[in-house]
């Protein structure tokens, strides 16, 4: 088993020496087989801002990928982008959490938000999903037309992750269309029906657009798993991670047709001239912990970490998440403690 860490900048190198450092804790004695590399793109890649060939095959030759967004420089959205559509992810997974102690942050002040802790499934966005658009004359005006296509085998394959993660977790999916009416839509709903067939222990329950941002701002600790297209699920992620108050600890996957995951923190590191050891670097964990779920299939270690990190968080914050009834503590303080917590928790659990 063997994980890529992709960096680029000094902040994103040291985001990655704390994920590694929880990893070490981790997995170090109970998981020698598992490896890692830490990759920095070129000065060639770099000014060009698409990813090498080299970087390329050392992604498609690990098992999972974690990878430092950047707000920017080479190693941000647009690259990942590029790197995503080289190694054939198709899909995302994006968790979205209020830990209870940071429940305060939340923009919804119901006792529903602190217990919110969701998984967002969706076939990525990408042009190949709008082949054609144009402008033409109906009946004397001039309209504008797009066309949205739905590939039945990457919308089976959305489906089958999204069942499968539910079965991880509460056994509860919830599936939603941007617009009902569509052909495309029609289409995943009906592969979605297929694949709820294997899965009869999860409930399933379908909601339009409306009732679905509706209950995410009046109770979005109801939510366990939610399927939804490209462009609903989109507008969900944004309106979820801005009800938990701090996007900047969310992360997000990107899958596949086989196990490996391109693992990342949803919201893109922002170079500033301050210490960057008053960053926090619970996102990256927090996808190094996806990845060993989904790419490793190392439950426990995952869950370990994620204790680890909720329980940290309720005894001191970094600067940037800083809370006045809490301890400000330096990045790697910080880290520290998660992996020495994360470490007690995997020892007890045998």
């Amino acid at each position: 088993m063997k994980i890529c860490i992709l960096s680029c900048s000094a902040l994103a190198d040291e985001m990655a020496k704390h994920a590694k450092t929880v990893l070490e804790a981790v997995c170090k004695k109970n998981r020698p087989e598992l490896t890692f590399c830490h990759w920095q793109p070129s000065q060639e890649e770099t000014e060009s801002g698409v990813p090498s060939r080299e970087t390329v095959d050392l992604c498609r030759t690990s098992d999972a990928v974690l990878f430092c967004l950047e707000r920017s420089g080479v190693c941000d959205k647009n690259y990942l982008e590029l790197l995503r559509l080289k190694l054939g992810l198709f899909g995302s997974m994006r968790p979205v959490r209020i830990f209870p102690s940071l429940s305060s942050c939340s923009t919804v002040k119901d006792p529903m938000a602190s217990g919110m802790n969701c998984l967002l499934v969706q076939e990525e966005w990408s042009d190949d999903l709008l082949p054609e658009q144009g402008e033409k004359v109906i009946n004397g005006d001039l309209c504008g037309y797009d066309v949205l296509l739905a590939n039945s085998q990457t919308a089976q394959l959305t489906a089958q992750t999204a069942f499968h993660a539910a079965m991880k977790r509460r056994k509860k999916l919830i599936c939603a269309d941007l617009c009902e009416k569509m052909s495309s839509a029609s289409l995943r709903r009906r592969v979605i029906n297929l694949a709820a067939s294997d899965f009869p222990e999860i409930e399933l329950t379908r909601l339009s657009a409306a009732q679905i941002c509706t209950r995410l701002v009046s109770a979005p600790g109801s939510f366990d798993v939610v399927l939804a297209d490209p462009l609903l699920g989109n507008l969900l992620f944004s309106g979820a991670t801005a009800i938990t108050g701090v996007p900047n600890l969310q992360c997000a996957a990107c899958f596949g047709y086989g196990k490996q995951g391109l693992y990342y923190n949803a919201a893109p590191l922002l170079q500033s001239g301050e210490n960057e050891d008053s960053t926090c670097p619970v996102a990256v964990i927090l996808a190094m912990a996806m990845a060993l779920r989904h790419s490793l299939n190392l439950e426990k270690e995952a869950q370990c970490i994620e204790k680890a990190v909720e329980k940290v968080l309720s005894l001191g914050r970094t600067a940037d998440i800083h809370q006045l009834s809490l301890p400000v503590v330096s990045a790697s303080v910080f880290t520290a403690y998660i992996a020495q917590t994360a470490a007690e928790y995997i020892a007890s659990a045998g």
